[in-house]
């Protein structure tokens, strides 16, 4: 469910900085891997597999919302789980604005997905996790935690969960990579048609 590993890519949060974490004994990297892809996992299932869709229109993205997934995802992990950063990192807004920019983020969602709104699924999907990625609200698994996000809207929606693809595991894994890290960079521009592209590639294929 990840595009990488995103402890490992130029410009994103270290994963050898293992300050805050809970289970010391996890002293490896794949380790850590390991259990935070279990802790996924389960928050997955309560949070789409065993959950009721959002209703559409509903102020179901909030703040409080947001730090409860990515509790979910990491807590019993980091004690940084669920906490909006406190210090600037090579990537996403300045710490101190990171309330007020996720307010305005949900407030923004809240249009886009109301039922006057004409925006397709997938430019609403495109427009969440960029602009939620770009805020880069934790310390770390902000990418994840941004595809989760964009799952239970998809969910909600009663649109396709996307396969996001293994990048690791797979030979064209850099490439597929370097192809999401532009469309994100375009929709940073304002130009989310290739985002969108990438997310139309992403739904599953009819058996």
């Amino acid at each position: 469910m990840t595009i990488a590993d995103e402890t490992q890519s130029a410009g994103e949060t270290p994963g050898d900085d293992t300050s805050g974490l809970i289970l010391t004994q996890l002293t490896t990297r794949a380790e850590r891997n390991a259990a935070e892809t279990h802790a996924i996992s389960l928050a997955y299932d309560r949070y789409i597999f065993e959950a009721r869709r959002k209703k559409r229109g509903a102020r179901w993205l909030t703040n409080q919302f947001l730090c409860a997934v990515h509790y979910e995802m990491f807590g019993a992990i980091w004690e940084w789980a669920g906490k909006y950063r406190t210090v600037n990192l090579n990537i996403g807004i300045d710490w101190h604005l990171i309330p007020e920019q996720v307010r305005v983020f949900c407030d923004d969602f809240l249009y886009w997905d109301s039922p006057p709104s004409i925006m397709p699924i997938l430019e609403v999907a495109a427009r969440l996790q960029n602009r939620l990625t770009k805020i880069h609200p934790f310390k770390n698994g902000n990418g994840r935690h941004a595809r989760l996000i964009t799952d239970i809207f998809l969910y909600s929606r009663e649109h396709p969960l996307l396969e996001w693809p293994q990048t690791q595991l797979m030979s064209e894994g850099h490439q597929i990579r370097e192809r999401y890290i532009v469309a994100m960079r375009n929709a940073d521009q304002g130009d989310f048609s290739p985002l969108i592209k990438f997310f139309e590639d992403c739904r599953p294929k009819p058996s």
